[in-house]
Formats: C-alpha cells, sequence, structure tokens
C-alpha cells in the first residue's frame, strides 16, 4: 500500500539519472574514521532503530553500514531523531531509510520498504512522484507538495482518498544541483481537507435563498450535488401527515436513472416498495445499512463507484417528522467517526431548513388566518361576552350598570330591569356583605390595579343534600382605563356555592372521619381489654395448677401413687391450657394488629435500642419452649455488626420482635417432628443494598403500594442510615415452590394440611411482612421441601448519634430503705377473679398482698399503710389507674406519703401510646395482659432490689419485658 504522503520514485527511466550526474555514485569509505567503531550505537535504542540495525543492508544498494558515508551517516542521524514522518531516499537508486512516525504511512510495503529503492516499492507512484525529484534536483531547493488533490492510496485492503502535504528536500555533501539523496518529511492533513469540503456543502446549504417549503426542497438538492465524492446518490422525500395515514412524497433525487426501482413516489409509510420500508424503520432516528442490490444500476456521482454504506437521516424537529433523507457514503473513505459525524451534521442542517422552510409557511398561514379573525374581532368578542360561563358587567365611576351578560343576571338573581339605579349592582349581595362590596369599590377608585372576593348573595343555592343556603360568589374586578385615565370599572363572577359547600361538607367528613377513627381506637381498646383480662385470670389459674404436684412434693413425703397420677394428669392439662391460651393470645394480637394496619392506627415509634439486647431478650422468651422440645438453636451475630460497629440503632423493638416471634414461633412449630430439630438466628447490618446479605435464591414478598416509609421521618435523628438484617433458619418441614409464593398473603398458609396439624391464623407472615415494609425494609423466604425454611427480613434504622441514659441510670438510688424479707403489695384491680387468682399466686411469691377495688381505695390504703410496690390496673370505675398513678405522684412529691413507691401498670391496653400515658403518669414499668405471676414477681424485685425474698426467674414473654428494657 502506498504511503500517505507523496513519496512516490522517479518514472519512465533508470533512477539513476533522476538523480542526475555521478559524482553521488554510492556509499563512500572513511575506513581510518569508522572501522573501530560501530556507529549505530549511537542512535536512539528504540524497536524500530534496532529493525534498522538488523536489516541486512549488505543485499541493499547502500552497502553495509560500516562501509556507509559521513554524510549519510549524518542525516540517518538526523532522520531518527525527527519527530515527523520522514524517509531519505538515497543514492542514484533511491534507496529508502525511514523513521517510526513514517511507518503508519508506508502502509503493507513496510518492513520490506527499508533498503528497497522507490521504484521497487512504489512502482504505481513513480510517475506522479517524479517531477517533484526533477524539481528539487534541478533548482536545489526542496520541492513542495500540497494537499489541493486528492491521492489515491490502498490502505487495509482497498483503495481511499486521501490528501498529504510535505517536500523533497535535496541533501548532500556536494553542489545542491548533484543532491546524493533526499530527504522527503510529510504529514497526512486527509481529514481536515474532508472538513473543509463537507462544511463548504453544508454552508451553502444553510444560504437559504427562498423560505418557502418547495424552494427549500430544490435548494437541499442542488446544495447536495456540489459534493459528489461525499454524496454519490440522494433520494429527498417530504412525508405528509394526516390523521389517517403519512404519505411519503419525491422531492428530489440524485443518481437515479428513469424506471429505477427506487423512483417511488405517493407511498403510505406502511407501503413496502423502494426504500419506504427502510424509512419506516428509521422512524425519527437516524438508520445505516449496508449497499444491497436494490442499488445496482444507480449512476453513482463523484468516483463512480457505489457506496458501501447507506444512510437513511429523518427530517426532524423535535417528535415531528417532516420528511427523509437517503444518501450513500464516500465509496473511497471508510465508514468512521469522521463519516458519521458528517452524517449528523447534515441530518441536522437538512432538518434545520426544513423545518425553518415549515414554520415560516404554517406562520404565513396563522397569520392569515389571524388577519381574517380580526375582521370579525368585535362581533366574536360580544357573542362570547353573551355566552360566557362567568358573568361580566361593565360599571361607570358613578355607579351606573353599562352592560352585563346574561349570565351575570342569573348569577345575580335579578333581571336587567330590576337594576334601576345607580349602585343597584350591590343590591343582589347580603346585607352582612355589602360592606365588603362598598370597600372593594373604594379601593378600585382608589388605583388599585384589581381586587378579589367571596361574596354572598340574597339568591340561594340548593347543595346536593337539599339545604338551602346563600349562594357565593367569587368576584374579580379591575379598572378600565385609557391613556392613563380611570374611565370605569370591569368585574368578573364565577359561582363558587357548589365549591364552599363542598368544602364545609368535606371539613365536616374530616371531623366524622376522627371521630370514627377514636371509636375505632376505643373499640380495639375494649376488645384487647376485655379479652386479655381473662387470658390473664386462665395464665395465672394454670400456672398454680402447674405447681401443684411440686407443692405437695415439699409439703408430703409420701403421696400415694393415685394422687400423683392425678396430679401428673392435672399439670399436663394445665400445660394443654397455657399453650392454648398463648395461641389464643397470639391469634388475637395477630387480629389487633391486622385490624390497626388496616385503618391506619398502627404507629412506628424508634428508640434507641442495642440490637445484641434486643435478640437475647426474644430468645429469652423461647428458651424454656425450645429446651422443652429438645431443639438446638444457636445465634450468631454477623461480622458486619462488628466491622460496622453497631451499638445503638433508632428503630421500634417492639415492631421488630413482634416480626421476629411470628418467624421463631413457625421455625419451633414446624422442626418439632424432625429428627434433628434445630434452629440457627443470624443478624447483620449493612448500610446499603441489604439484599446482598441474604441467599440469592431468597424470594421476596410482594411490595403493598400503600406502604409509607416512616424511618425518613424527623424522629427517626440525623444518624447514618444502616439496615439491619435477620435470618432465622429451621430444619424443619420445608415449602414448595408453590407454597412459597402465597404464605405472605392475608389469611393464607403453605396449604389445608399446614392449619389442620399445626394450626395458627394465617395472618402472621401477612403482618410480618406489612411491618417490614413500614420500617423500609422487606421480608423474603428460601426453602426446599423436606429440609428446611430460612425466613429472612431487614428494616431501616439510623445510627444513635448520642447514647442514651441506661435506664438504671434514670432511677439512680432511688430504692436504698432496708426492706423486710415480704413484699407488702397493694394490688389495684377491679376485677373480681384477676383479685382472687393474682393475689393467690403473689402470696405464693412470698408477698403480703392487700386488694383495692379501684384508685380511691388504693389512696385510702395508702393513708393507711406503707407498701413495697404498687400493682395499678387502668380501666377502673370510679377512679382509674392513670388519675390514680398521678395523685400518688403528686401526693409523694408533698410529702404526704413515703417514698420510695414503685408503681407497676398492670393492663390489658396494648397502644405504645397507652403505655406511654402509664410511664407519663408516673408508672415505673409497665406489665402487659396476659403474663405469669413469676414475670411479674422478677419485675417488682428489678425495682425492689433489696427485698430478702426468693426471686423466681422469669418466664419471659414479649408483653412482660417493657420497651425500655431493651434499651439498656
Amino acid at each position: 500500500m502506498p504511503p500517505r504522503q507523496l513519496i512516490p520514485p522517479p518514472q519512465g527511466g533508470d533512477p539513476a539519472d533522476a538523480l542526475g550526474g555521478g559524482d553521488a555514485t554510492g556509499p563512500q569509505r572513511n575506513d581510518c574514521a569508522f572501522e573501530n567503531r560501530d556507529w549505530t550505537e549511537d542512535l536512539p535504542q528504540t524497536d524500530h532503530v534496532r529493525f534498522f540495525r538488523t536489516t541486512d543492508w549488505s543485499k541493499s544498494k547502500l552497502g553495509p553500514l560500516t562501509e556507509w558515508s559521513p554524510t549519510l551517516r549524518l542525516f540517518t542521524r538526523m532522520l531518527f531523531a525527527d519527530s515527523r514522518a520522514a524517509c531519505l531516499w538515497w543514492g542514484p537508486d533511491l534507496v529508502a531509510i525511514y523513521n517510526e512516525a513514517y511507518m503508519p504511512l508506508s502502509g503493507q510495503v513496510h518492513p520490506k520498504l527499508m533498503g528497497s529503492t522507490f521504484i521497487n516499492a512504489y512502482p504505481d507512484l513513480w510517475d506522479g512522484i517524479q517531477p517533484f525529484f526533477d524539481r528539487a534536483r534541478a533548482t536545489g531547493v526542496a520541492s513542495d507538495h500540497s494537499a489541493a488533490s486528492a491521492l489515491m492510496v490502498e490502505r487495509l485492503g482497498w483503495r481511499e482518498e486521501a490528501f498529504f502535504t510535505g517536500n523533497f528536500v535535496p541533501i548532500g555533501g556536494g553542489p545542491t544541483t548533484l543532491p546524493e539523496g533526499f530527504y522527503n518529511s510529510l504529514f497526512e492533513v486527509t481529514n481536515q481537507r474532508l472538513n473543509d469540503r463537507r462544511t463548504t456543502m453544508l454552508n451553502r446549504m444553510a444560504s437559504v435563498p427562498e423560505l418557502t417549503v418547495d424552494a427549500i426542497y430544490r435548494h437541499i438538492i442542488a446544495s447536495l450535488e456540489t459534493n459528489g465524492n461525499d454524496i454519490p446518490m440522494a433520494i429527498l422525500y417530504e412525508a405528509d401527515e394526516n390523521p389517517q395515514s403519512t404519505i411519503l412524497r419525491l422531492r428530489g433525487h440524485i443518481g437515479l436513472p428513469s424506471g429505477h426501482n427506487l423512483m417511488v413516489d405517493e407511498q403510505d409509510i406502511s407501503s413496502s416498495e423502494g426504500l419506504v420500508p427502510d424509512c419506516r424503520r428509521a422512524g425519527s432516528n437516524p438508520l445505516i445499512m449496508g449497499y444491497d442490490n436494490r442499488f445496482d444500476a444507480i449512476s453513482w456521482s463523484g468516483f463512480k463507484q457505489p457506496s458501501k454504506k447507506i444512510a437513511v437521516l429523518p427530517i426532524t424537529s423535535g417528535s415531528r417528522v417532516f420528511g427523509y433523507l437517503i444518501t450513500g457514503t464516500n465509496p473511497c473513505r471508510p465508514f468512521d467517526d469522521a463519516c458519521e459525524q458528517f452524517l449528523k451534521d447534515l441530518g441536522r442542517m437538512v432538518s434545520s431548513v426544513v423545518s425553518a422552510a415549515v414554520n415560516a409557511e404554517e406562520a404565513r398561514k396563522c397569520q392569515q388566518r389571524l388577519e381574517n379573525d380580526l375582521a370579525f374581532s368585535d362581533t366574536k368578542l360580544r357573542h362570547l361576552i353573551e355566552h360566557a360561563s362567568v358573568g361580566m358587567i361593565h360599571v361607570s365611576l358613578d355607579g351606573e350598570m353599562i352592560w352585563a351578560n346574561d349570565h351575570y343576571y342569573a348569577l345575580s338573581g335579578r333581571r336587567a330591569d330590576q337594576h334601576p339605579h345607580r349602585g343597584s349592582f350591590f343590591d343582589v349581595y347580603l346585607d352582612e356583605d355589602r360592606g365588603k362590596a362598598d370597600e372593594l369599590w373604594k379601593n378600585l377608585l382608589g388605583g388599585a390595579n384589581h381586587v378579589t372576593a367571596e361574596l354572598r348573595l340574597k339568591r340561594l343555592y340548593t347543595s346536593p343534600i337539599g339545604d338551602a343556603e346563600p349562594a357565593q360568589l367569587q368576584v374579580l374586578a379591575f379598572p378600565y382605563r385609557e391613556s392613563g385615565s380611570l374611565k370605569s370599572i370591569m368585574a368578573c363572577a364565577t359561582d363558587i356555592s357548589r365549591l364552599k359547600w363542598a368544602e364545609t361538607f368535606q371539613a365536616r367528613l374530616a371531623t366524622e372521619a376522627r371521630e370514627a377513627k377514636r371509636q375505632q381506637e376505643a373499640f380495639i381498646d375494649v376488645v384487647s381489654h376485655e379479652m386479655r383480662n381473662p387470658l390473664s385470670a386462665i395464665v395465672h389459674c394454670a400456672d398454680s395448677i402447674s405447681s401443684s404436684l411440686e407443692e405437695c412434693r415439699s409439703k408430703l413425703e409420701e403421696i400415694p401413687q393415685p394422687c400423683l397420677d392425678s396430679l401428673a394428669e392435672n399439670v399436663s392439662a394445665a400445660q394443654i391450657i397455657i399453650q392454648c391460651a398463648n395461641h389464643q393470645k397470639r391469634i388475637i394480637d395477630d387480629v389487633l394488629t391486622l385490624s390497626k394496619l388496616d385503618s391506619m392506627l398502627l404507629s412506628v415509634t424508634p428508640t434507641a435500642t442495642r440490637p445484641s439486647k434486643l435478640i437475647n431478650a426474644i430468645m429469652k422468651i423461647f428458651e424454656a419452649e425450645l429446651k422443652s422440645n429438645h431443639v438446638k438453636y444457636d445465634v450468631e451475630p454477623e461480622p458486619s455488626i462488628f466491622e460496622l460497629s453497631i451499638e445503638y440503632l433508632y428503630l421500634d423493638p417492639s415492631r421488630v420482635t413482634q416480626i421476629f416471634i411470628n418467624l421463631l414461633t413457625n421455625a419451633i412449630k414446624f422442626v418439632k417432628l424432625s429428627t434433628n430439630p434445630k434452629i440457627s438466628v443470624r443478624y447483620g447490618a449493612t448500610l446499603s443494598d441489604p439484599r446482598s446479605m441474604f441467599p440469592d435464591d431468597m424470594f421476596w414478598a410482594t411490595r403493598g403500594d400503600k406502604q409509607d416509609d416512616v424511618t425518613n421521618n424527623k424522629e427517626w435523628g440525623m444518624g447514618e442510615t444502616i439496615y439491619l438484617t435477620f435470618l432465622v433458619k429451621d430444619s424443619g418441614i420445608g415449602l414448595n415452590g408453590k407454597e412459597i409464593h402465597k404464605i405472605f398473603e392475608r389469611f393464607r398458609q403453605a396449604n389445608m394440611r399446614t392449619h389442620v396439624k399445626y394450626g395458627g391464623s394465617g395472618l402472621g407472615l401477612f403482618i410480618s411482612k406489612e411491618l417490614t415494609e413500614k420500617q423500609g425494609g422487606e421480608i423474603g423466604v428460601t426453602s426446599v421441601l423436606g429440609e428446611g425454611s430460612t425466613f429472612g427480613f431487614y428494616v431501616k434504622t439510623k445510627r444513635v448519634q448520642r447514647r442514651l441514659q441506661r435506664l438504671g441510670e434514670q432511677f439512680p438510688q432511688e430504692h436504698q430503705g432496708v426492706l423486710s424479707e415480704q413484699l407488702d403489695v397493694l394490688l389495684v384491680e377491679d376485677n373480681v377473679i384477676n383479685q382472687q387468682v393474682l393475689g393467690k399466686q403473689l402470696k405464693k411469691a412470698g408477698c403480703v398482698v392487700e386488694v383495692a377495688n379501684h384508685g380511691l381505695e388504693a389512696l385510702d390504703a395508702l393513708d393507711r399503710k406503707k407498701f413495697d410496690v404498687v400493682l395499678m390496673d387502668l380501666e377502673m370505675p370510679v377512679l382509674d389507674g392513670l388519675s390514680a398513678t398521678k395523685e400518688i405522684r403528686k401526693r409523694l412529691q408533698e410529702g404526704r406519703l413515703v417514698n420510695p413507691l414503685p408503681i407497676i401498670a398492670v393492663t390489658a391496653n396494648v397502644r405504645p401510646e397507652q403505655i406511654e400515658a402509664a410511664l407519663a403518669a408516673g408508672a415505673d414499668r409497665v406489665m402487659q395482659k396476659p403474663f405469669k405471676a413469676a414475670d411479674l414477681v422478677h419485675m417488682m424485685h428489678g425495682l425492689v432490689p433489696q427485698a430478702t425474698m426468693p426471686i423466681p426467674e422469669p418466664s419471659a414473654t414479649i408483653f412482660n419485658s417493657p420497651i425500655k428494657d431493651f434499651i439498656t
């Protein structure tokens, strides 16, 4: 392939004759100077120089490197030091020596060009380049080659159009007219020349002689014809759009002979004729396609060769398509970035001039329409005023009505003849609003630009529910001025009676909705209270029965076997009762939680919480059940807990616990019958992409469309966002694919056999899903039938920026008095059964119990006697628990009662705001029904730590420990 410069050898004769003379007959020796040193070692040590040194020069016309003359060596050093592309043509035979920058220009002739003669390397260029050598030899000065004309060179296997600039400098040690060789330096300017040529054509296209559609299309074709090399073929279509179809009309072409198959006109865009399918495929974006046989027989302009690529360029403005320009690309240039940019520029230019012509034509038509419309403007304006849905009135400065439309009279409720005197238009308003209307009139006369007001009328409006009330108008009034002088007043009036009634009606509905919400909350409280109270008594009685066997054994040395068997059966029955009560409590919790979710009453309250303590507290709940069912379990934090230094996070521990209990309850239920029952709990944290913390095959429950991420509220703090992740893995029965996809739905279980065999409401996982989404998280499951399941969920939390006080620090040294061995307990409870059952259990635990039926009796008892702790029910007659607690705290502050006096609120009210209300009233702890007496005794011991009575270990449930216990 010829180089991209001007380097052809002499043509038509012996190359030696081209140099003229015989003095430079070859290399001259200087054995004394060069026989002891390899002069090429002083050249730059590059790969190309090493290639030069390893070339077998002994086979060339110049001979071995050691025999080169000083002059040749000197110019060789200059050649390899030159940063430009350069080649030495030395000796009478024009032998080539070239540097690395010249190598890309030599094309496929490299590497054989090194040491080859010009006529052997470039035989096809000799005729064109010989004159440059002759001119340089004859004049003794460099012969320049400009880029005025293209040079066809072969690169990458095909001939292409290229432009070069450079010169041939005669060099040697003798006269300049008898050079020993030529120094040829050059560089390629193809891109510059192509850009100039293409820019000239685009500039010509931009010079629009006449801004009409027909003239523009003719101008585009004429401009394209000026550059046949880059536009060897063109077809120009106009797209005529109408509601039913789009018709492509041929507006001009280049190179299509008469009768050619691509010469199609007046074709619908859905047609399959010619290039219409390609236009349809392009749409509003450029389309590049390859040459095919459809383009045969075209008279190609420029190089008379077919294009390798065809471009379909939409003529657009915004989303509107005006037509298509189909053009061939330069067949003697590669389809590169420069070609693509040229097509983009061409498409933009054609689109610009066509859209300008179309817009100008539409503007002319629009102007004509406006001129026609203005001829009837007065009539149309009057027609508009008469038929407008807005009341309009024009009043003189002295209050006389100049005119008003019919709609105004309809709104005012009076006819035109019922406005007999000046200012009578004020008479339509209610007397209560007449002063407001007078004030507006004064403001307008005083120079106000406009005034607006809502005014009631004497006319009545009948609402959609049949009530009659004064109609109301929205009035906008403004002055009419001529030459800056106020002439009259104009006003527009709109009937807003229905809107004002709707505003009042909506306000009433909102009030009723708030009241309904309050009543629903009250209903939930009543249901919770009335259902949990009996459950509490059931748990206490069953607990008492369960302990009867041990009591008998401790009191009697020998018990008859029939009695032991009977007692054992009773204990077993009591355990079943406790399990049923716990099951019923979970169902109640699920139903109440679901009702809160449905009525938007469920709140999520952030609390500074230590995740590790929260998990341990939850696992403590199930410790006894896990041991009794021989279930192995382990709890491990992920390394991310320590890597992220997780200590305290803002989250709602009660809601997270509720989710966790649902998952653990299910896990225990389904592993009981497995051969190796085991449950693993893992928890971790991440700053982003929480799903990456779970197995890849995890099925995630479908998100609801109504859940809001409450963690974005300001009460969650400004700390760093942390996603807290949890995994509960069991070795139970597992699930199949169909079951996995429905277990998170409301009232759905894996299958009917699950409910029959294992029980449950089918609400737990649905509620867990809702709770996770409400906290910015998700819940999911992965399972293998027969091998177990892994449930996982995550919630969004915020890092606590300042650690809160520990609970113990909130009550420093509060109870330091010396207590007796027995706790004196005041039980304030209105339910007789609870009094009997709980009182009996507390006495068994070593407490002295006195009962008060309501808060007033409790105050009387405290006046009579000193107690160690008060157990206060909240829902009671005469004086409720909250009021009694407040009064007790008040008397303690006044010194009327002896400190310290811990108060534990014992209640069936489970809403967080109710718990907070109890704590705010002065309760030290809140014990929620149902509970076990052992848990209550354990809580009392925490408040009265100096008591020496035996302290039973708690069998904690989630409601037996207040939320604050998770914060410490």
